[in-house]
């Protein structure tokens, strides 16, 4: 007899490989860190914007570091530490007799040489910005006897000019300095009844330009004009007059290269402060006032 034979099927069951994806959530915790870092910054810069120079001052000394680096040998290897020491825990030897360069006095804690760490970028601005005073250089008020004398000199020196020095009267004052440049009769620094300044005015100008410049000082320009009424029947006068030739004398300052921000006014005061009082038709009397200031707050140093 044949041997026998199982006639029931071999089946094999394979588990099905279910592939997964390479790509899991890491970057949503990388894109949320940028994105407060950002946020931060835009926070940082906007409290900086909305600051005065004093808390600007002391933020700054805020985040100037003040450690006093201390090393720890801990068995063989060498462990380094910033430890931070409050002024109110210094010794009184370390207050009084300073050994070295990591021990600061605290009559020394106020600058940027006394701190160990990096340089305090505010307090050397404010070294930058010094007055000439403080560096030893001229006062102001011999800035001012110099720009008077080298524009007097300036006039008399130049043919061209030398005509026009009577039109311009320089005077000093406490903490300025005033320049005015007033009409003869046979030389207006305005066309009659206008505002339109003259090409003597405008030499004049040239000139005086350079050194009103480089004087850290305030300008005011004030128009006048002498007490001749206009025609009855204009609503155009003396006020309007005297306010548009200082506005015209603004701009034309402007176009020599005085910087905009440091015109502090402009105004037309009419007839109301001759320069003549005994004559107010005088021609003299219709003129322009540069006054230049010391600001107030270098008035308080």
């Amino acid at each position: 007899m044949s041997p026998k034979h199982d006639n029931h099927a071999v089946i094999i069951k394979r588990p099905k490989k279910v592939k997964k994806g390479h790509h899991g959530g890491n970057w949503k915790v990388a894109y949320a860190d940028f994105m407060t870092a950002l946020m931060a910054f835009f926070l940082l810069l906007w409290i900086l914007s909305g600051s005065n120079e004093e808390q600007l001052r002391g933020l700054a000394d805020f985040f100037t570091p003040s450690e006093i680096p201390l090393v720890e040998i801990n068995g063989i290897g060498m462990e380094i530490k910033a430890v931070q020491q409050p002024q109110s825990e210094l010794t009184p030897e370390a207050d009084s007799s300073p050994t070295g360069p990591d021990q600061i006095g605290l009559e020394d804690t106020d600058t940027a040489e006394a701190r160990s760490g990096a340089v305090n970028p505010w307090l050397q601005l404010d070294k930058e910005t010094t007055t000439p005073e403080e560096k030893g250089g001229a006062t102001l008020s011999e800035q001012l006897e110099a720009t008077r004398d080298r524009i007097n000199e300036s006039f008399e020196e130049s043919p061209e000019l030398a005509a026009l020095s009577e039109n311009l009267m320089v005077s000093l004052k406490e903490n300025g300095m005033i320049v005015e440049i007033v009409d003869l009769g046979d030389r207006p620094m305005f066309r009659t009844g206008s505002a339109d300044p003259s090409e003597a005015l405008l030499s004049i100008l040239g000139q005086l330009a350079p050194a009103i410049s480089e004087l850290p000082l305030e300008i005011r320009i004030t128009g006048h004009t002498d007490a001749r009424p206009f025609r009855s029947g204009s609503n155009y006068g003396n006020w309007e007059l005297s306010a548009d030739r200082a506005n015209a004398m603004r701009r034309a300052m402007l176009s020599k290269g005085i910087a905009a921000g440091r015109i502090m006014s402009v105004a037309g005061v009419a007839a109301v402060d001759p320069l003549i009082e005994a004559d107010p038709e005088d021609a003299r009397n219709r003129r322009v006032t540069i006054e230049l200031t010391a600001p107030a707050s270098a008035q308080a140093e």
